[in-house]
């Protein structure tokens, strides 16, 4: 009994609970990083960009295979390139930076709970936002949207703090909202429309009267506008064409019919990927638009953080689960609010706790100690056949590929071998012309194809079987030099 009330008596200590959440969250997110690969999509394209940011010394224009490439704000390949400068070309290094953000994000959301309530809502809520599945997710891919989510909270923490009392808070809301325009640009945007909204609805009229204010609304715009005018002094109509019609306007609408109710699809992927916390969500949403909240201005904040990003991205064409994250770590918020109010008694509460924290410990050492893969095997085809590919590569073979589409499977061979497969052929006949060469030519080819390849090509060789793919040549080729270990193939 003592033993139970002295484990009763930690769950509920700040310190405690703070020292948990820092062992949990660092093992959600880091433990076993560095292994199983990068998904093609959308990991080895930015992986490659950060890549080459290295090898060309352009910090200023991102580039694909050689070439310009405009499609997307260049914060995050930043970072992941001084993460490889740092760690070395490894998978680990290509998505610390998304790990590192969502750690930190679950803590400015641990924070942001104790100013806005209290240190057990706080924990809890960063304890739902660890163990939201999108988010841990994606924080373990090299992708851009948990990044983004740390700015934006960082945008919003800062709008609390400079609203109770120190204004100066604004210049860090402005270099926030700049960075999340730097990090995935129109995206970025949402803080700034939702700060305006949220000012307006809660009649802080003298706001717009501060120097600070203002000073923090040009620093986002500075960052974001001076990005975007380098990109087009730079790029020109190539910019425009990629990034504002491609990737913005394409996402808005194209000249695809779709039902009505298609515009509800993010609300159907929260119901399949927000569990275990989707009830808790719903019930603080109740509460707060019912208005239990007396804090009239946390209602407000927390209800147009969740939700804005929600109903303005479901009138647009695209919609992918990922759109999403920013408002995350509101919805934790708000989930662990209602959580809180759902249990109201006590005893039930430190119940909640002690299942918590029986859990997260379980995880800790089940994560770190046992042989147990947090992510799933990607492009593990695609990793085996890259060093035959560099191998060859470097030495000037050509190489092609049969059946494929150039960004499935160049995103990744690119990254793993500094090569693409380039051109592409539907037809075997077309890969008997190209192996009748003198150079010696490599193909990337599917198992499934083989028999076709046997039947219609006299001469060819195997340099290596990987799972569903086969890498042929057109000559009996040496392997014995090619490196297979280390670096982005030692896992």
């Amino acid at each position: 009994m003592k033993k139970k009330m002295l484990f009763d008596q930690w769950v509920l200590n700040e310190k405690f609970q703070f020292l948990f959440l820092s062992l949990f969250t660092a093992t959600i997110f880091f433990a076993k990083l560095g292994l199983n690969g990068l998904a093609n999509y959308d990991d080895c394209f930015y992986a490659e960009e950060a890549k080459e940011v290295i090898r060309t010394g352009n910090w200023v224009i991102l580039h694909y295979n050689g070439g310009a490439a405009y499609n997307n704000a260049p914060l995050f390949m930043w970072l992941v390139a001084l993460s490889f400068k740092v760690f070395g070309l490894s998978v680990y290094a290509a998505k610390f930076p998304s790990a590192l953000m969502g750690f930190l994000t679950v803590f400015l959301v641990y924070f942001l709970g104790k100013t806005l309530f209290n240190p057990n809502h706080a924990f809890l809520a960063a304890f739902i936002l660890a163990t939201t599945y999108p988010f841990f997710k994606y924080a373990r891919h090299a992708m851009l949207d948990v990044t983004l989510a740390f700015f934006v909270t960082l945008a919003m923490t800062a709008l609390v703090l400079a609203l109770r009392g120190n204004s100066k808070f604004f210049l860090l809301w402005g270099l926030a909202i700049g960075l999340a325009i730097l990090t995935k640009s129109a995206f970025g945007v949402f803080p700034l429309l939702i700060t305006f909204l949220f000012l307006s609805l809660v009649g802080r009229w003298k706001v717009f009267l501060d120097i600070y204010f203002w000073i923090g609304v040009f620093m986002a715009m500075f960052i974001g506008g001076a990005w975007v005018m380098s990109q087009y002094v730079i790029g020109g109509q190539d910019f425009i064409n990629t990034h504002l019609k491609f990737i913005i306007l394409g996402k808005i609408s194209d000249d695809t019919p779709e039902a009505w109710y298609a515009h509800f699809g993010f609300i159907k992927d929260l119901f399949i990927f927000y569990w275990p916390w989707i009830p808790a969500a719903i019930y603080g949403l109740f509460r707060l638009i019912r208005g239990d909240l007396k804090d009239r201005e946390t209602t407000v904040l927390l209800l147009l953080w969740s939700l804005t990003v929600l109903v303005v991205m479901s009138f647009m064409k695209i919609r992918f689960i990922w759109y999403l994250m920013q408002s995350l770590p509101a919805l934790a918020l708000v989930s662990a609010y209602g959580l809180y109010h759902w249990i109201d008694l006590p005893e039930h509460r430190v119940r909640l706790f002690n299942g918590i924290m029986v859990i997260g410990l379980a995880a800790i050492v089940f994560f770190n100690f046992l042989p147990y893969a947090l992510d799933e095997d990607r492009e593990s085809d695609t990793r085996v056949i890259a060093p035959y590919v560099k191998h060859f590569g470097d030495n000037g073979d050509k190489v092609i590929a049969l059946r494929e589409d150039f960004f499935g499977l160049n995103n990744a061979l690119l990254f793993f071998s500094d090569h693409v497969a380039q051109p592409l052929y539907c037809n075997v006949a077309d890969i008997q012309k190209e192996f009748a060469s003198a150079q010696p030519v490599l193909c990337v080819a599917h198992r499934e194809d083989l028999a076709e390849i046997q039947k219609t090509i006299p001469l060819w060789y195997p340099v290596k079987y990987a799972g569903d793919l086969i890498l042929i040549s057109n000559q009996k080729l040496d392997t014995s030099d090619v490196q297979t270990w280390g670096g982005l193939w030692q896992n």
